[in-house]
């Protein structure tokens, strides 16, 4: 299945479903479960970090977690396995949602521009996670200036459907998980990219690491972890029906 408007307008029928409650969704949603994908990258600045490679930070706790969580607290088919897969794989195609962690370590070659800014023409979303600062933010924004040209991120504000389409969350009050800022809860933004139509193509996380949350469910930054899981299925269900 490619991502296109026949695709898409199944997933989004499914997803609509699971929102309003309906019974019979976890068989009905078979065919269109969603699998967490996460994105593989290469790293001009060694590759490695604390926690090991820069795309693999909580992994595969993090999706491990998640996984129990949305099954948890939703009827969303949930595929196994998660899988890890490059920009250039064509399975990209078939996932509505991708993962990126460490997006200020991310550089792409050309061709994984043109693959990226492909999967996000044709109804894809992205989200960006586990950064901090202004040298790792302007890196995730120069890559994304080469995949939308011209297309600047604006702050998702508090009011944005996003906050409430399955849990009410807060994101004003919900405490950053990242080095340098941990239990602040004025560090963190939300910065998002918008098609032509209004479409939210991508999220990132700024000043913020939901994935850390997913990882470590038994600390307690404030209930932070709890909050992470409700973000994490609220982006999910939001790029799942729009």
């Amino acid at each position: 299945m490619m991502l296109g408007k026949v695709a898409r307008l199944a997933w989004c029928a499914c997803a609509l479903m699971l929102v309003d409650g309906a019974p019979s969704l976890a068989f009905a949603q078979a065919d269109y479960g969603f699998r967490f994908i996460r994105i593989r990258f290469e790293s001009p600045y060694g590759g490695r970090g604390w926690g090991g490679e820069m795309w693999a930070h909580d992994f595969p706790t993090a999706e491990e977690n998640f996984y129990v969580a949305l099954r948890r607290t939703t009827t969303i088919h949930v595929q196994e396995p998660y899988l890890v897969l490059d920009l250039k794989d064509d399975r990209i195609f078939e996932h509505p949602i991708l993962y990126l962690c460490e997006p200020g370590y991310w550089q792409m070659d050309e061709e994984e521009v043109l693959r990226l800014r492909e999967y996000l023409e044709r109804g894809g979303f992205i989200l960006f996670d586990d950064f901090r600062g202004d040298y790792e933010w302007v890196n995730l924004y120069q890559e994304m200036q080469r995949v939308l040209p011209g297309n600047e991120p604006v702050e998702l504000p508090p009011t944005h459907p996003v906050w409430s389409i399955y849990f009410d969350v807060d994101p004003v009050a919900a405490p950053s998980l990242v080095s340098g800022y941990q239990g602040s809860t004025d560090a963190d933004r939300y910065m998002a990219y918008f098609d032509r139509e209004g479409r939210l193509m991508a999220l990132a996380n700024r000043n913020q690491d939901i994935g850390d949350g997913w990882e470590y469910p038994d600390r307690d930054f404030a209930n932070a972890s709890t909050v992470s899981f409700q973000m994490g299925i609220n982006f999910v269900m939001y790029a799942l029906t729009h």
